[in-house]
């Protein structure tokens, strides 16, 4: 019997049966809220699964053991391996853009200094090398992250659109200022995704052991590199263009510690 097949089976079994006699009804709240608790607990369950397996080699059957739950049961909250995988993409894309704006939107309204770009940089890194397995998920598809060939859902697509939209946003502001080289913001936007994916990548691929700080510290510099004009670059980088100079990095702590003048 097919994977499929077999959790409608034990679906309709399980509605069938119905709720036990001689309890009250739950409120709609509390109901809610259960719902709500067991399907994060699947979410967390699969986004490891899937980072661990690739999308092609799990089966939902992995994802319930792991989950504790029968195979009807998850179909019951998830109808497909797809739902299941885009649910877990959905829930962190929004967790990630949510974190973003919040720590930055002063930032984002009226940034002062290229460090403050590189301080809201941090914030975007920081999340996903504290979600490794997010980061694995994203990987594995194996295209460019600004590219549209994972076939994202409507939701998905606009959470991208939006947090592109950020990025060109401050591209634009930074070209305006001087700071950055003149150029079309969403090619720009598009180039440091490349950048960003090919460094949070071979982290992946090392084993994840470099720490997490050298790996942001890495990628600012590239940005500075690539982006900053000549003597704006000078005066971010080491001598030798191969890091962030000492002052930049007290600047930016300054900046992460709320000691540094307000954007």
């Amino acid at each position: 019997m097919s994977e499929r097949r077999l959790g409608q089976k034990e679906s309709e079994a399980t509605k069938a049966r119905g709720a036990p006699r001689g309890r009250k009804p739950q409120s709609k709240a509390l109901r809610a809220a259960k719902e709500a608790a067991y399907r994060s607990h699947i979410l967390a369950v699969a986004e490891q699964v899937f980072a661990a397996q690739g999308f092609a080699h799990t089966k939902m059957q992995d994802i319930a053991r792991e989950a504790g739950m029968s195979l009807g049961t998850l179909y019951q909250s998830y109808p497909s391996k797809q739902d299941l995988y885009r649910g877990v993409l959905i829930a962190r894309d929004g967790a990630m853009l949510e974190s973003v704006m919040r720590h930055g939107q002063a930032v984002l309204q009226a940034p002062q200094s290229i460090e403050h770009l590189l301080w809201l940089q941090g914030v975007h890194l920081q999340f996903l090398l504290e979600h490794p397995d997010y980061l694995r998920m994203q990987l594995q598809e194996g295209y460019a992250w600004y590219h549209d060939a994972a076939r994202p859902s409507s939701e998905e697509q606009q959470m991208w659109t939006r947090g592109m939209g950020v990025i060109e946003h401050v591209f634009r502001w930074g070209m305006d200022r001087g700071w950055l080289v003149p150029g079309q913001p969403p090619d720009e936007a598009r180039m440091l995704m490349a950048v960003q994916q090919t460094r949070l990548a071979n982290w992946v691929s090392d084993g994840m052991q470099a720490a997490q700080s050298t790996v942001i510290a890495r990628i600012r510099a590239d940005f500075v590199r690539l982006f900053c004009q000549p003597g704006v670059a000078a005066d971010l980088l080491e001598a030798d263009g191969s890091a962030l100079n000492a002052a930049t990095v007290q600047r930016l702590a300054a900046i992460d510690q709320g000691t540094a003048p307000p954007p």
